[in-house]
């Protein structure tokens, strides 16, 4: 694959992680109570707490400033360094989900399980592209 293609490739993935942490985050941080009552499951959590919704929003808005930063620049240390803590980010929200899926029905836990846990396989798949074009831009001298 051509460096030019693996660079657009990148950048779409990018830009579907910080459009879809955009629409979450925003909703959040905006909407706190609406987050809470109306986003599928969450309600099935411990009871609302603004003040945490909104900072999880807060904390989530700058993950999407990274990643949508990264997605314009494709400088491949800023693309592996916002991609490191989206990983870490959507790793540990998908661990949490797997262990806590009591109060859930079958049909809520697969939709919740599935929709982190492809968000973390993209985050994944995005790191090693990122990596080869690293790799790539380092024996090239650019």
């Amino acid at each position: 694959m051509k460096p030019r293609s693996i660079k657009n490739w990148l950048r779409g993935g990018l830009l579907v992680l910080a459009m879809l942490q955009t629409v979450v985050s925003v909703w959040q941080y905006v909407f706190p109570r609406s987050f809470y009552d109306d986003f599928p499951t969450v309600n099935l959590d411990p009871p609302y707490n603004e003040h945490l919704v909104s900072d999880v929003g807060g904390l989530g808005l700058a993950l999407t400033g990274m990643l949508y930063f990264a997605a314009c620049v494709l400088d491949s240390k800023v693309v592996m360094s916002a991609l490191v803590g989206y990983l870490i980010y959507a790793a540990t929200h998908f661990a949490f989900h797997v262990r806590h899926f009591d109060h859930f029905s079958l049909s809520e836990a697969f939709g919740v399980g599935t929709g982190l846990g492809i968000e973390v396989a993209l985050a994944l798949v995005l790191l090693y592209v990122g990596w080869r074009l690293h790799r790539a831009e380092s024996l090239s001298g650019g």
